[in-house]
């Protein structure tokens, strides 16, 4: 027998915030290479999207957010206790420095809860 549900209804590897912080930006360099402005890392041209979707790339990009108060980002601060981690100053909540684990904190219910309270 097949498989029950929708043809193609498979899981996707489309996570909620994957692209939260958008590609790296690059500086094209005089030999002909590009630069990327967060990271520092030298890449040729037909690599610059390969570039993007790594794990250190994205870590890169959530670092380099949280040191420039760039929004969404501007809300957390470096864990001192682990380098992998992320303290939200609204809530005080430890959150992992992921963009999936962001966007589901900011996007959460005491999140946004905090925010209305905030605000009023």
């Amino acid at each position: 027998m097949g498989k029950k549900g929708v043809k193609g209804g498979g899981a996707t590897n489309d996570k909620e915030g994957k692209n939260l912080l958008g590609q790296p930006s690059f500086k094209e360099l005089e030999n002909g290479r590009f630069k990327c402005v967060e990271m520092g890392h030298e890449v040729p041209y037909h690599a610059k999207d390969l570039y993007a979707n790594p794990k250190h790339c994205r870590l890169g990009l959530i670092d380099a957010a949280v040191a420039r108060n760039q929004p969404p980002l501007n809300m957390f601060l470096p864990n001192p206790l682990s380098s992998s981690k992320l303290i939200c100053k609204l809530t005080g909540d430890t959150v992992n420095k992921s963009e999936e684990h962001i966007w589901k904190h900011i996007n959460g219910k005491t999140f946004l809860q905090y925010v209305r309270e905030k605000g009023s």
